[in-house]
């Protein structure tokens, strides 16, 4: 099997831009940063697999994957990723950095599967992260937590369930460039404090009050603003036409398959 990218250069492609609601045209949270022949996921929603492939990725250059949190519609086809790197012959090492939350559920899932450790013939290095948790390689990025998940706190208190509600944005660095990768955010004071400069923010609007957002982007200096996780085209229309209307010129909506040049 052979696959082809046309892409050179350090790129950043947006491979799921639905929201938490499945749609038939869009795939879920998912996003590949290309860096010389190294590709790192970030999220793997529903779809996201096979929009990887329609963009000609090769799923043996998968060197790690960051999950930043634990919804569905961000970590559902974590399993399968790892299914077509075994089925596609990969021997390198996957390293995954997960919420440090999901961890031991992830380890125990695994088997539950069939993708015993054990048969795979590439190491699986779980790896635990939280807010402030700095990597450095290819890129840099830094994980900085936010509150998304804060409104579960009454059953996890009620049912006792182990949650700790670890939610991630993602502020990545590449050479001169630097893009921050809200995740779902409790509010965009989250993040604020983060973007300030940066060339891309790719913000998922899901839970975003527009108006807010529209006076916020207002006072930070960003070369782009990237709406994602988004809803019906309507939806998206009526958010492209408030943007118009409020003469903001750095914002777009995104599309699966979008490509940033990093």
């Amino acid at each position: 099997m052979q696959w082809v990218s046309r892409m050179t250069g350090n790129t950043f492609t947006l491979l799921g831009t639905s929201s938490g609601l499945p749609q038939a045209a869009r795939a879920a949270s998912g996003y590949v940063l290309k860096t010389g022949a190294s590709l790192s996921l970030f999220d793997c929603g529903g779809g996201v697999t096979s929009s990887f492939m329609r963009r000609g990725f090769n799923p043996r250059q998968v060197e790690r994957v960051f999950i930043s949190h634990t919804h569905p519609d961000h970590v559902c086809e974590l399993p399968l990723l790892i299914q077509l790197m075994y089925l596609t012959g990969n021997k390198n090492r996957l390293d995954l950095y997960l919420p440090e939350e999901f961890v031991e559920p992830f380890k125990a899932f695994m088997p539950a599967m069939y993708l015993f450790p054990e048969k795979l013939p590439f190491e699986i290095n779980l790896i635990g992260y939280t807010d402030g948790y700095v990597f450095e390689g290819e890129f840099r990025l830094e994980a900085i937590g936010n509150r998304h998940l804060q409104g579960y706190d009454k059953y996890i208190e009620q049912f006792g369930y182990p949650n700790r509600m670890q939610s991630h944005s993602l502020k990545i660095s590449v050479n001169d460039k630097s893009l921050l990768y809200s995740g779902d955010l409790g509010s965009l004071t989250d993040v604020q404090e983060h973007l300030d400069g940066l060339d891309y923010v790719i913000i998922e609007a899901t839970h975003l009050d527009f108006g807010e957002f529209l006076e916020f982007a207002s006072n930070i200096s960003v070369g782009q603003y990237i709406l994602t996780h988004l809803g019906s085209q309507r939806e998206v229309l009526e958010l492209n036409q408030r943007a118009r209307d409020n003469g903001m010129h750095n914002m777009i909506t995104a599309v699966d398959g979008m490509v940033l040049t990093l």
